[in-house]
């Protein structure tokens, strides 16, 4: 199949009642307006939130709006590009399908309505990607029920491609969910009685944030002592530090300092919006493995997924993470290897994976315009191998090579 290159608002109002229709509009709409309740009920949304729900509260406003347009859209909220974007590849793609292929991608659908969209949202991205380079697309993994994602064909030359995407938070020793139940304990259990300031407190762990409810509670005591003696302190696998007081704002005032602060600093910034009000800086002496955990399932696929019949393409995306974020993971410092040139080097510089012809790998969305359209985009940093042994037919063209490389 090939996408559409160009999209209209008609094209948008046919895809997503394609995509209404094949998921059931009670059980799509239920299950999105689930998502914004459950947010909604917890009495704060972190930032975390903001990320891991991000594509689901795109597709509950644009259904909404769905809704409030009778169907017929004559404008698209540009915040919404992620939202757009997948229900444009997802109408198309279910047009595409035999019966076998729509059964198994309705059952990746429940599986998204529950945990997530955002790999179904990268598979599909890809496959239009590779559409718009002039590559005809056979969704192998929809239509035979495993092995690699597409068979892609052009002018006689066919290559293998698998699409993996990986949390930004992957690697990490403080993990989302654990930071959200931290945010419960603090919710009911922190201590601080001056309604004029609010106090920032600093924690650095010695390995991961342990998810058990007594272990955060005692956490949440230290936090309590630290902003009422301003004094640091140490536990048991961690060490609490007091860096002083703001002046009280407004919850959404919070949120957006405590998200530039977060920013700036680079580290995780965690806020309580209501009383009894906190900003905490978070970190551990842990170091983040994201690299390994890309080479783990990039190795796992390569040795899985391929025919080894025809050169093989492995795109990972990397969620969560901002543009700037991605391309620094790519970006060498003081002469050394960037994060994402070693991956590159381990894992395509060994005979065992020689018929991997790229690597493709991706991160941080955004809304790119020019005069004529507008689309979502990422930002994107492609390898290629040095010893593929179907030679050098490749897909994405300015792909760097490395050519110092040793059998493993």
């Amino acid at each position: 199949m090939r996408y559409r290159e160009i999209n209209s608002l008609d094209d948008f109002s046919h895809d997503a009642r394609v995509v209404v229709d094949f998921i059931g509009e009670q059980q799509y709409r239920r299950a999105l307006e689930k998502i914004g309740n459950d947010l909604n009920s917890k009495g704060f949304v972190t930032t975390f939130d903001d990320a891991l729900f991000a594509l689901e509260l795109d597709l509950l406003n644009l259904e909404r709006l769905r809704v409030q347009c009778s169907g017929r859209f004559t404008t698209l909220p540009a915040r919404c590009h992620a939202g757009v974007d997948f229900l444009l590849g997802l109408g198309q793609t279910i047009s595409a399908l035999s019966e076998k292929g729509k059964t198994i991608l309705l059952g990746r659908i429940r599986n998204g309505l529950d945990q997530g969209f955002w790999p179904l949202r990268h598979e599909l991205g890809v496959a239009a990607n590779l559409s718009k380079r002039g590559w005809d697309i056979l969704f192998h993994d929809f239509e035979e029920g495993g092995g690699f994602d597409f068979l892609v064909t052009k002018d006689g030359v066919s290559h293998e491609i698998e699409a993996k995407a990986i949390s930004g938070f992957t690697g990490w020793p403080i993990k989302p969910n654990d930071l959200n139940k931290l945010l419960v304990e603090i919710k009911q259990h922190f201590e601080w009685s001056d309604t004029t300031k609010i106090p920032v407190i600093g924690a650095t762990l010695s390995s991961s944030l342990l998810p058990d409810r007594t272990e955060l509670q005692r956490l949440v005591s230290a936090f309590s002592t630290v902003a009422r003696t301003k004094a640091g302190l140490v536990i048991p696998d961690a060490q609490v530090r007091f860096i002083g007081v703001v002046p009280d704002m407004t919850p959404p005032k919070l949120m957006l300092a405590s998200y530039a602060h977060a920013q700036m600093r680079r580290t995780i910034v965690l806020v309580n919006p209501i009383r009894p009000k906190l900003i905490l800086e978070l970190d551990s002496r842990r170091p983040i493995q994201i690299g390994r955990k890309i080479i783990q399932t990039i190795n796992e696929a390569t040795r899985k997924q391929f025919s080894r019949l025809h050169p093989a393409v492995i795109w990972t995306h990397i969620n969560f993470i901002s543009a700037k974020d991605f391309l620094s993971l790519g970006a060498q410092r003081d002469g050394k290897a960037s994060l994402l040139d070693s991956v590159g080097n381990e894992t395509l510089n060994s005979e065992k994976r020689n018929h991997l012809s790229q690597l493709v790998f991706s991160g941080g969305s955004f809304l790119h315009k020019t005069d004529s359209v507008a689309r979502s985009s990422h930002r994107s940093i492609v390898y290629n191998s040095p010893i593929c042994r179907f030679g050098k037919s490749v897909i994405f063209e300015g792909g760097r090579t490395h050519p110092d490389h040793k059998a493993a």
